[in-house]
């Protein structure tokens, strides 16, 4: 058998555009050829990134971290059923009535665009708490050996990047990074409040190329990185500039890096510690683009078994033929122009 190719992920959150990123996890960690090292995510990448740190603690089982997943968005969907009922046929595919939603969500939504969490859930009631604490032991992610794993929130008072590492999650630390301000109250750890991680870094890079030991990462992108058409209703204006917000982020430091890399190839001198790692980085993205560019707005809160079952299967197919094509290339070189893409 082939040596394993160790490698880090860095996962975007998406709300349940965070199903397809489960795919792709769930592809890579069946891979016997393929050891995740390390693992930075953002809201539901962050959910994503637990879950599967929680099944490769131990000892690198793939098959133990597709089954938390499974059985987490699985019991998400039955949750997202029993909140809010589906008002298009079951048998439709999602992708293909991608302006029908849920009827309750609409009225849910609608609200949020009027009145703060504080008002309209005043006990501050989110389901994802008591999903996180079933399907996570964060005991046993705190105790034993597995992928370092860095979950992104934004401080609501200084506008800050906030890293929280393996040794020290909780549920409180995956909810902060996954706090939309607009649904949840937000999340206050060492007296300090939180919003999501989205804000400052959807998803942070720097952990995996300083903190983590792999030179591969692989991005799984949720936000397509551009559209063609001008949005032109106030829902698609208001849905653009938030995946643009959401990116800005990410952006900045991927064009950093970008432009670090070719200032250190293009002057030569001695290179320290930092160079080095930056010379020998190689990055690589999975996204799935052509689907998720088709879906409404209102999607990223469609979380029900329909939909996370159709995005799965995306996510899962776009990686296995990222794989096909791409495998060669980790441990050898960039998978993508990373200067053209980023610069």
């Amino acid at each position: 058998m082939s040596r394993e190719k160790s490698i880090s992920v860095a996962l975007q959150g998406g709300g349940s555009h965070g199903a397809f990123t489960y795919g792709v996890l769930s592809r890579l960690a069946e891979d016997p050829r393929l050891r995740i090292d390390a693992i930075s995510g953002t809201s539901s990448g962050a959910v994503n990134g637990c879950l599967l740190c929680d099944g490769l603690s131990g000892g690198n089982d793939g098959a133990r971290a597709v089954e938390r997943m499974d059985a987490f968005w699985d019991d998400l969907g039955k949750t997202f059923n029993r909140i809010f009922k589906p008002c298009y046929d079951i048998s439709d595919s999602p992708l293909l009535n991608i302006d029908r939603g849920s009827l309750n969500l609409d009225m849910f939504l609608q609200l949020t665009r009027y009145f703060a969490p504080y008002v309209f859930n005043p006990a501050d009631l989110n389901p994802l708490r008591q999903l996180l604490e079933k399907h996570i032991d964060f005991g046993r992610l705190i105790r034993n050996e597995s992928p370092h794993c860095f979950v992104a929130a934004t401080s609501v008072q200084t506008g800050k990047l906030r890293i929280f590492r393996r040794q020290e999650l909780s549920v409180d630390h995956i909810l902060a990074s996954a706090c939309l301000p607009s649904l949840h109250h937000a999340v206050k750890i060492d007296n300090e409040n939180f919003w999501d991680g989205g804000f400052a870094g959807n998803p942070p890079v720097f952990p995996l190329i300083f903190e983590g030991d792999a030179t591969d990462i692989i991005i799984v992108i949720v936000h397509p990185l551009q559209r063609e058409e001008l949005p032109g209703t106030v829902e698609t204006i208001r849905a653009r500039f938030s995946e643009i917000a959401f990116s800005a982020s990410f952006l900045r430091e991927m064009r950093a890096i970008a432009f670090s890399r070719r200032y250190i190839r293009e002057n030569w001198r001695p290179m320290g510690a930092l160079e080095k790692r930056l010379s020998k980085l190689r990055i690589h993205v999975i996204h799935g683009d052509e689907y998720i560019a088709k879906l409404s707005p209102q999607s990223r809160y469609e979380a029900s078994p329909e939909m996370i079952t159709c995005l799965r299967a995306v996510g899962y197919e776009s990686a296995d033929r990222w794989l096909e094509e791409n495998y060669r290339h980790l441990g050898i070189s960039s998978s993508i122009d990373l200067e053209s893409m980023f610069e």
